[in-house]
């Protein structure tokens, strides 16, 4: 018997030394510990696709269940360093880490074959990326704001990216993916090989002050160069024969830009936002005419370094690319006449359709006698006509009396980031001039003022089905009942202001009574609620859901055209955020306000009308459409 009883203690005593080491393990967890995929609550799941990570880990173990990581899974978080992503996995999806502000390294497997736009954008402390083997697809504006991000490195066997000189590449090097925000050294020359330029390539650029343009490229894309940060002057060489819209837009710090005679297209928008800029060209060339009618100053003599040599401290040897034909080189010698100024071009012409230029490195070509397109008069009967144009078709169409694009002449709303209206919210532009991204500081987020429920007050707690707030509160916090077990919420006539997410995710949340008097609500304040859910899948009379102080908060229609009711203040948050079918919308005189991603992802959205009471609009509105915050800036 006494044999039995030690059995017994014995195992008594192992018992509570696993029960212990629990316990520990689940402290552990608690104060940032790492998260492994047996911890399923704190990631949202759908088939094998992770859509989202709840949790406020520093390190965490992806599932090896998931092939994708979802649209936006990560985005927002600002506690991850480190991550594994298993070989499960296949696809990073849109904007899946934007804004992970702690993240410094990530180890992208074999098994990934595609990353989408901006799947790392905002990721500012990242210093370190290894890319597998297999990724064959590759979105824009990848690494866009990663301020940090000076190099990365790809699998030798991969042989769809190349890396180079703080850039990447596709395999040939035919196509420009991203110069790295913080490569080193003043200049950078983009390789002869370059054909094309992906949107937002040079996008906050932090050392970079000289770009050589490879004179192998066709035409500069809409906003490829756009907001390049420290970018001072860029060089355009011939035969380039077009600047896009935006295309080198946005650049504070830019002062010139030399653009060669055979630039025959600039659209009318394409240096918006670079005040201080100066075209350098020939005379009566497109671009000399383009400056003087846009009050752009225009010289005739270069003011660029002309030491146009890449000045990355740790250049390594160009990669080996191409499609490996012989080229057979010829050197011809030309004089022409720039400005005032004659000089000697040597232009090095290949069979493989090579050329480049050792001086004079714009390549400028006289242009006298040239007539633009544009300046050949026509009946005023005429809305559209075609023109070839360095040997391509052309529609040129007279946008006032043809289809809705951009929005009225005599709108001028001043362009402001959502932390002008929240001084706890600071902003940054995503992967392009239209994207917003939120960084919070929640390092008070306890803190109780007497007229707000503080940030995250409530979060999470799923055994809070029902909360009066008291009449004094004025403001709702950040996240305050983010996830938690509300089943309804009465907001009183006192509250002004309802802050990012504050209901975000209330699954049970299917009754909610707002007053006039809010008159501020922040992005997905009730993203995820019952409540919106069952409106946007209703029955009901009515597409717009207007709340508050004349807040539109959410459009369930699918019209092309839609207009907007007159009683409407403010174009809210999300409110036609993914409506891929809208083409122009027309916004009454009541409406002073365009919020935040009001706008987002409606990408056949070409235009709105009237506009004729809009005083704000929050950047970011219109990210992933064809109209920019910037066009309403007169």
């Amino acid at each position: 018997m006494k044999r039995i009883h030690m059995v017994r203690f014995t195992i008594a005593i192992a018992s509570l030394a696993v029960l212990g080491i629990l316990a520990l393990v689940t402290v552990a967890r608690g104060i940032g510990g790492g998260v492994t995929a047996a911890e399923d609550d704190r990631f949202r799941i759908n088939g094998t696709t992770l859509t989202k990570y709840l949790g406020t880990d520093t390190y965490v173990s992806i599932p090896d269940t998931i092939t994708t990581i979802g649209d936006e899974a990560f985005s927002g978080n600002e506690t991850l360093t480190s991550l594994t992503i298993p070989d499960s996995v296949t696809q990073i999806s849109y904007n899946a880490f934007k804004n992970c502000t702690a993240l410094t390294r990530v180890i992208l497997p074999d098994s990934v074959e595609k990353v989408g736009p901006g799947a790392f954008e905002g990721c500012t402390e990242l210093t370190s990326v290894e890319i597998g083997e297999n990724v064959s697809s590759w979105g824009s504006g990848v690494f866009a704001n990663c301020n940090s991000l000076a190099t990365v490195t790809i699998d030798q066997y991969n042989e769809y990216l190349t890396y180079y000189n703080g850039a990447i590449y596709n395999g040939n090097m035919t196509m420009l993916y991203q110069v790295l925000p913080a490569r080193e050294g003043d200049n950078y020359v983009m390789p002869d090989t370059v054909e094309s330029i992906d949107t937002y390539a040079f996008w906050n650029l932090q050392n970079t002050k000289n770009v050589m343009v490879s004179d192998k490229v066709a035409g500069i894309p809409r906003q490829a160069m756009s907001s390049m940060g420290s970018v001072e002057n860029v060089v355009i060489q011939n035969p380039t024969t077009g600047i896009g819209e935006r295309a080198i837009a946005n650049n504070a710090n830019l002062k010139q830009v030399a653009i060669p005679a055979s630039v025959v297209n600039i659209d009318r928008k394409a240096f918006a936002g670079s005040p201080d800029m100066k075209i350098y060209t020939s005379r009566s060339s497109t671009a000399d005419t383009f400056g003087n009618n846009n009050n752009i100053p225009v010289i005739y003599e270069a003011e660029y370094p002309t030491d146009f040599m890449d000045s990355n401290a740790g250049l390594e040897e160009k990669p080996n690319v191409g499609d490996g034909s012989t080229t057979t080189t010829t050197t011809t010698t030309t004089t022409t006449t720039t400005g005032d100024q004659q000089t000697t071009d040597t232009n090095t012409n290949n069979t493989g359709d090579v050329q480049q230029t050792t001086q004079n490195p714009s390549g400028f070509q006289s242009a006298e006698g040239y007539i633009h397109p544009l300046d050949v008069p026509e009946n005023d009967d005429v809305i559209g006509k075609t023109v070839i144009v360095a040997g391509r078709a052309v529609v040129l169409m007279d946008n006032h009396r043809g289809q809705v694009y951009g929005i009225p002449n005599s709108v001028n709303a001043e362009v402001v980031d959502e932390a002008s209206d929240n001084q706890n919210l600071t902003q940054s532009g995503a992967a392009g001039e239209e994207h917003t991204s939120i960084t919070v500081n929640v390092e008070n987020s306890s803190t109780v003022n007497d007229d707000s429920i503080a940030q995250r007050k409530f979060y999470k707690q799923k055994d809070l089905t029902e909360y009066d707030i008291s009449e004094n509160i004025k403001k709702i916090g950040r996240l305050a009942f983010s996830e938690s077990g509300l089943k309804s919420i009465v907001i009183p006539d006192y509250v002004t202001e309802i802050e990012y997410g504050a209901f975000m995710s209330c699954a049970s949340l299917t009754d909610v009574t707002i007053p006039d008097t809010v008159s501020t609500i922040g992005t997905k304040a009730f993203e995820g609620t019952a409540w919106l859910n069952n409106w946007k899948n209703s029955d009901a009379d009515g597409d717009f859901l207007i709340v508050g102080d004349g807040i539109l908060l959410a459009y369930r229609g699918n019209e092309e055209h839609v207009e907007i009711p007159d009683r409407v203040k403010q174009i809210g948050a999300g409110a036609f955020k993914g409506h891929t079918e809208i083409l122009d919308v027309a916004v009454p005189a009541s409406v002073d306000k365009i919020c935040a991603e009001a706008f987002r992802n409606c990408s056949s959205l070409t235009g709105l009308t009237g506009c004729e009471g809009l005083k704000t609009v929050v950047r970011g509105a219109f990210y992933g459409t064809q109209i920019s915050e910037d066009d309403f800036k007169k």
